[in-house]
């Protein structure tokens, strides 16, 4: 990596930021979609209301994953990590901070909130009854988005030269 000036570092944090907020948004809405046959009422459901609660289940999921991006920096140290040589701590970090809220939240939509429910067809861990897809989810996606945003942030980045 470059070196940066105090200018450039903040930007470069604030578009990494950014890259990985827009293509966690854009994996977890393909995921997201993968998953309606496993909620009660989303087969039945108009497309328009599928495509719109899977919207919004994507933009939790995006803030989630900007969440624990952040948390991940704070336990390296270092905001740009995901350009370097990914630190084992840093990553993770960001898959049990994933993980945790996905439990806690699942729990929580699931029994008190009510806001869904799972079919049959939904595999679930065996005391909490949480759905298996939605924590498989916090450890394909993350994932799977490092290389392509680390392609996109080194690619940006070779513009600040």
């Amino acid at each position: 990596m470059v070196f940066l000036s105090p200018f450039q570092r903040r930007l470069a944090i604030a578009v990494l930021a950014l890259m990985v907020w827009g293509l966690n948004f854009f994996l977890h809405f393909f995921w997201e979609m993968l998953q309606v046959p496993y909620f009660v009422g989303m087969a039945e459901a108009s497309h328009f209301a599928v495509v719109w609660q899977c919207t919004e289940a994507a933009l939790g999921d995006s803030n989630i994953a900007l969440l624990a991006y952040v948390g991940a920096s704070l336990s390296v140290r270092d905001p740009l990590w995901p350009g370097k040589a990914w630190p084992a701590r840093a990553f993770g970090t960001w898959l049990l901070i994933g993980i945790l809220i996905t439990l806690v939240f699942e729990a929580w939509a699931t029994e008190v909130g009510e806001r869904w429910s799972y079919t049959e067809a939904m595999p679930r861990l065996p005391l909490l009854g949480t759905g298996i897809l939605p924590l498989l989810q916090w450890l394909v996606i993350p994932a799977l988005s490092m290389f392509p945003l680390r392609w996109l942030f080194l690619g940006w980045n070779q513009r600040l030269k």
